[in-house]
């Protein structure tokens, strides 16, 4: 939906062209970032001379995680959406001299150890034989939203930067160090007037009962969610990993009790756990609410990737002072 480009913009970089398949995320992404021009098509199809896609500073990318996550398919490389990756390696040979001068990549951090290491072996030797340095452990890292910002979301996900041999004698990219503090998760939400019904659980309903039992049992002023057939208290004042799941119905939907009952956190609370203000960001009319749930669980957290903005900025910076 653009949270990837929102960071790279609120950090002034200009976001020259994209790429997205769904055709929700693709309303979403033209509503709040109509000056890019939008490329709304499978990234098979995606050509650098057809689509005369203009060279650019920093290409971001985050490939399909279900392939390489512990709770997916696990098929990696063999999984049709895994052989993705691949596409963004096409991309980059067909730029030829002009190719990005810095990757940055996106996954789970699952695909570290996926296939004993052994898919992850072949990123490496993609992202080297495309003309970056890209050594591990060095220039890759597993960021936690809820350690590596002050917004409560247990989310880890792997950050890979690879520096074109083009431009740098090196690769000295600077991940975030964590941070000490982390705010309460109930900063993030609505607790102070009533939300529409939709969100509530009937008092008398299976999953009603199900969190009424367990919210009496342990700490009502924690978050809970579904996990498959039980129910999950959250320990800390945090929130679980968001997900795509969270209005379909399907498990790790985030719950919490209020003044008036029992109930999901709305499209709005959850885009603030991923520091989206919805002030300055928006979902078209027609969106429906799984959709909405679906583009923010697949996004990425804006204050932790604008981190990793200023430093591909420092690293530019760097470059042309040296030229």
């Amino acid at each position: 939906m653009g949270a990837f480009c929102k960071a790279f913009r609120d950090e002034s970089f200009g976001v020259v062209w994209a790429n997205e398949n769904d055709q929700f995320a693709v309303k979403t992404y033209q509503l709040n970032f109509p000056e890019t021009k939008l490329h709304d098509k499978s990234i098979t199809e995606l050509s650098v001379v057809a689509d005369q896609l203009s060279t650019v500073d920093v290409m971001t990318a985050g490939f399909p995680c279900q392939p390489f996550s512990m709770a997916g398919s696990k098929g990696g490389f063999s999984d049709r959406r895994g052989k993705l990756f691949f596409e963004i390696m096409r991309l980059i040979q067909e730029f030829g001299p002009q190719r990005p001068k810095i990757l940055l990549l996106e996954n789970v951090a699952y695909l570290l150890a996926h296939d004993r290491g052994r898919t992850f072996g072949r990123v490496v030797q993609e992202i080297q034989h495309a003309g970056y340095w890209f050594l591990p452990p060095k220039n890759y890292s597993s960021l936690n939203t809820r350690t590596h910002t002050e917004i409560p979301q247990n989310r880890e996900r792997i950050y890979m930067a690879a520096l074109s041999w083009d431009h740098f004698d090196t690769n000295d990219f600077e991940f975030p160090e964590p941070v000490n503090e982390q705010r309460d998760y109930r900063e993030f939400l609505d607790l102070g007037s009533r939300v529409e019904d939709c969100y509530y659980f009937p008092p008398d309903s299976k999953w009603g009962q199900m969190f009424a039992a367990s919210m009496e049992a342990g700490d009502p002023d924690r978050v809970y969610h579904l996990r498959r057939h039980y129910v999950r208290e959250i320990k800390t004042l945090g929130v679980p990993t968001l997900t795509a799941h969270m209005g379909d119905g399907g498990h790790n939907v985030p719950v919490i009790r209020d003044r008036w009952g029992i109930r999901k956190l709305t499209q709005v609370e959850c885009l603030r756990l991923q520091g989206i203000s919805e002030t300055d960001f928006s979902f078209p009319a027609d969106i429906s609410r799984s959709q909405q749930y679906k583009q923010i669980g697949n996004a990425v957290t804006v204050p932790l990737v604008r981190k990793l903005a200023r430093e591909c900025r420092r690293q530019l910076d760097r470059l042309r002072r040296k030229q």
